[in-house]
């Protein structure tokens, strides 16, 4: 079974009835989705299977390693199945990482070719088959918010250097934190937790860049802040 690169964000809160009830099963799950769904027949989308989980895939490497910042192997072994299931990538050849065009190329076993290209802050986008550029003028989004670096957290990355609070042992936090990074092979990337509001400790997986620590980082962040927001029913800035 492949992992998945899966941030993990901790709450210590006071517990709240919701909190205390039991997960629902698989099968409630799914009745609750069945519920959803429109009362009309399936229709695939017109075209070839296999290009477009090709294209899905394509997608997946562009931003995994232009966006994200994966190592190319890492990134076609463990993740974006469900665009592109793992048994689809082995019909298909291995990608091609152009990174000064910063696209992507996977040739199928028909030799149509799907690539996917970094579009700056349209993300990755799979091309139409037989064209090189997209259907619309791609447009650098500037953003309105303050400086992240001069703005407290959850709303920016300052944090407070004060004490620990007095209820938590600070060697048992430590050893919690450790111990989701064991064993390695779990690949965890990144683990924070935070205490009614407050960032008290993060850990992030090991990375040969320093650009890749520092997106895990931001990335891991933002997920904690919109739970506390959520918890104290604050709403976060649109980035």
């Amino acid at each position: 079974m492949k992992l998945l690169l899966v941030p993990v964000v901790v709450t210590l809160a006071a517990s709240t009835a919701a909190s205390q009830e039991p997960l629902p099963t698989k099968e409630a799950l799914i009745a609750r989705a069945k519920s959803f769904e429109l009362d009309t027949p399936y229709v695939p989308p017109p075209g070839d299977v296999l290009e477009h989980h090709t294209s899905g895939f394509a997608k997946i490497m562009c931003s995994a390693v232009f966006i994200t910042g994966l190592d190319p192997e890492f990134a076609a072994e463990n993740v974006g199945y469900f665009t592109s299931p793992y048994a689809e990538r082995a019909k298909v050849g291995k990608p091609v990482i152009d990174r000064a065009n910063q696209v992507v190329h996977i040739t199928l076993p028909s030799g149509v070719t799907r690539t996917a290209k970094n579009l700056g802050s349209q993300g990755c986008v799979t091309l139409p088959i037989g064209k090189n550029s997209v259907n619309f003028t791609p447009v650098s989004v500037k953003s309105g918010l303050p400086d992240p670096s001069t703005q407290r957290w959850p709303m920016g990355d300052v944090l407070t250097e004060e004490p620990l609070p007095a209820e938590i042992d600070a060697a048992k936090l430590k050893q919690a934190v450790n111990a989701a990074f064991e064993p390695a092979e779990e690949m965890t990337t990144a683990f924070v937790v935070t205490w009614r509001g407050r960032l008290i400790a993060e850990r992030y997986g090991r990375s040969p860049l320093p650009l890749h620590r520092r997106r895990r980082f931001l990335s891991l962040r933002c997920h904690a802040a919109v739970a506390v927001a959520s918890q104290h029913g604050r709403a976060l800035p649109q980035h």
